[in-house]
């Protein structure tokens, strides 16, 4: 793939996954929150598979083991935490916390991935990124004086944990396998689990279909999920796990931009110099280890 159209597809992340926060947040107004993202996941994953078997692809084969991590860690577990804590904390909070994700990538990474090591330099660039987004974003890091506040930005730190555990997965094992097959498997498992928890736990009969809600609910299955997804463990091939979580730093300016645009949300200085310090962060990350002299 030609280094354009991996950009390209980079950039089309950033600003898919930027408007899923605020859609997760109307869509709560009227589903329950297990129920909600149960039916994002089982309508990815269910037209995945349809496409996959409309265009041929065999749809019986797959890497099960990843499939069922990816839809129990990085599906299930982090966008379960996510939907509970977006009732108690703003949506833009729920995507700064969660611009931890590199730190944790580079962190196992370093680990299981030989190629990917712990430089000092890569750890600076994380540093200096997360501190963008805490200077520009300092004003929402109020949580308020919802009970629940700070066990949901807790949460939101934790969910980011699951995502490196899939991105380094999909890293090690995904090379092979077909991305739409694996991610529409993983994705239904997700769907069905999701739905199982919230079955004696929330009363579905309280769902209200609006059209808020059922809009949200296509936009987060087919946009922000079967899309994003595939492209994502496409994307994992082409490019280290720790460059792509970097993402997850940029999705809250991507965030910040639909607001200025939709709703004349005002761009102050200190988001400016954040923007600045999150760009410096991934530079500094993605530069390549200097090689020694050759005598």
């Amino acid at each position: 793939m030609s280094r354009p159209v991996v950009w390209s597809l980079y950039a089309i992340l950033v600003l898919v996954w930027s408007s899923t926060w605020v859609s997760i947040k109307i869509g709560l107004e009227d589903l329950p929150v297990l129920f909600g993202a149960g039916i994002r996941f089982a309508i990815a994953g269910v037209v995945l598979l349809a496409g996959a078997a409309a265009t041929r692809r065999t749809i019986t084969s797959t890497d099960w083991r990843l499939a069922a991590l990816l839809g129990a860690l990085p599906f299930a577990t982090t966008y379960g935490l996510i939907y509970w804590a977006e009732q108690y904390v703003p949506s833009g909070l729920a995507a700064v916390l969660f611009g931890v994700l590199p730190l944790y990538v580079a962190l196992l990474a370093s680990v299981l991935l030989p190629q990917e090591p712990l430089r000092p330099r890569l750890l600076l660039g994380i540093g200096v990124a997360i501190a963008g987004l805490a200077l520009a974003f300092r004003e929402s890091l109020d949580l308020g004086d919802a009970e629940l506040a700070g066990l949901a930005a807790g949460a939101v730190l934790v969910s980011p944990i699951m995502s490196a555990i899939g991105n380094v997965a999909i890293k090690l094992r995904g090379a092979q396998t077909d991305a739409i097959v694996l991610n529409g498997h993983a994705m239904l498992f997700a769907g069905v689990l999701l739905l199982a928890l919230s079955a004696p736990l929330e009363r579905w009969g309280d769902t209200a279909w609006s059209a808020e809600a059922i809009g949200s609910i296509a936009y987060l299955a087919l946009a922000g999920t079967a899309f994003t997804f595939v492209t994502l463990t496409i994307l994992l091939r082409e490019l280290p796990a720790v460059t792509m979580s970097f993402i997850s730093v940029l999705l809250p300016f991507g965030a910040l931009a639909f607001g200025a645009l939709l709703e004349d949300e005002r761009i102050t200085p200190a988001v400016v110099g954040g923007a600045a310090l999150v760009a410096s962060g991934i530079a500094i990350a993605q530069l390549p280890a200097r090689r020694p002299a050759v005598p």
